[in-house]
């Protein structure tokens, strides 16, 4: 593979993953990205929540385990990296707006296989002293973890470069250099960064550059919110998910949120959102003191109509693909594997031939 180049356009989650494996599979890699730093635009503003627990595996029998396949991945590519890629386990507690919707959760969970369970209240006092008031029992996961994207994304890069791979930044691509269904490589105004593989990943804009190609792909965007608190309160490690909030700790007494979008884009909208967050944490947490919004932001996650990830080839070529989906946070180490199969494939029949 030491003679194979391969152009990767996108450093969010999942483009750096994927040219931090192909690296390690040997190829000569390229990350391009139009922003001055690594971590892309989407990965940025990511709540970063690695779990099974927020969705229901019987509303989404395709999508579940590839939740779980993925926690798994992440798991294993934590032990690559030693441990250092993210801390711990974090778990997280969630309860609904009944008891009884709590324990439907929790048989649900079970039957399909995780290891929740029910967190009583002596349980949750002793994790969150600081609730307001507690309900009874709440699920419990103590597999899921909770992370900072940008800076898992900068440690993958920094593997990249140790394998001898290289990092482009404030480069846009306009568009694929394209001879006869063969693509060259990428085209950024006028000059061309040849390579035998692109790989596109760059979230929300790789319907636009696939288009050509592609009228009808089925990519589109999906916003939603991230949002930033400080906060008077004690640190804690899980992630909690109530009726009112979906909240973790950064440290420091910085807290994350994560909320789904406004219906407009009036900002009078968002910051009545900003406001209700920061009473609901009030509302929460007994002697909250101070809660003050640091930041609130509205990010454009890529998805697809497609029932599987999407990692695979751009129509008509066989040296150019396309890669990302929502969750992508969850979901990247799968689509890199998927992707780095078919590179790999391919490379095996050039030397082949």
């Amino acid at each position: 593979m030491h003679n194979l180049s391969v152009n990767v356009v996108g450093a969010g989650i999942t483009g750096a993953m994927i040219a931090y494996k192909l690296a390690r599979l040997g190829f000569k890699v390229t990350l391009f990205d139009a922003n001055h730093c690594v971590g892309g635009d989407v990965s940025r503003i990511s709540f970063g929540w690695i779990c099974h627990i927020a969705d229901d595996p019987i509303k989404n029998p395709e999508l579940f385990p590839l939740l779980t396949d993925g926690m798994a991945r992440y798991k294993t590519l934590n032990a690559e990296f030693d441990g250092a890629l993210f801390g711990a386990n974090n778990g997280a507690i969630v309860w609904r707006a009944t008891p009884e919707e709590t324990q439907d959760l929790i048989d649900r969970q079970r039957q399909a296989g995780t290891r929740t369970r029910l967190m009583n209240k002596q349980e949750l006092q002793d994790l969150l002293p600081a609730l307001t008031n507690p309900p009874d029992f709440a699920a419990y996961s103590e597999e899921d973890v909770c992370w900072y994207p940008p800076k898992v994304i900068e440690k993958l890069v920094d593997a990249l470069t140790r394998l001898g791979g290289e990092v482009v930044l404030n480069s846009s691509v306009s568009t694929l250099d394209v001879t006869d269904h063969t693509c060259n490589g990428i085209r950024m105004n006028d000059e061309v960064f040849a390579s035998d593989f692109t790989v596109l990943a760059t979230g929300g804009d790789n319907g636009g550059l696939i288009a050509p190609y592609e009228p009808e792909h089925g990519l589109y965007t999906s916003p939603a919110t991230y949002i930033e608190i400080s906060a008077e309160l004690p640190e804690y490690n899980p992630v909690l998910l109530t009726p009112d909030i979906e909240m973790r700790s950064l440290g420091l007494g910085n807290f994350a949120l994560a909320e789904n979008p406004p219906e407009t884009d009036d900002p009078a909208e968002l910051e009545r959102m900003g406001a209700r967050l920061v009473q609901a944490v009030k509302d929460t947490f007994t002697s909250a003191g101070q809660v003050e919004l640091l930041s609130i932001q509205v990010g454009q996650r890529p998805a697809s109509r497609a029932a599987e990830p999407l990692a695979r080839p751009i129509n008509g070529f066989t040296n150019a693909f396309v890669a990302g989906s929502h969750p992508g946070v969850i979901l990247a180490p799968l689509i890199a594997e998927k992707i780095c199969t078919q590179i790999t494939e391919q490379a095996l029949s050039r030397s082949v031939v």
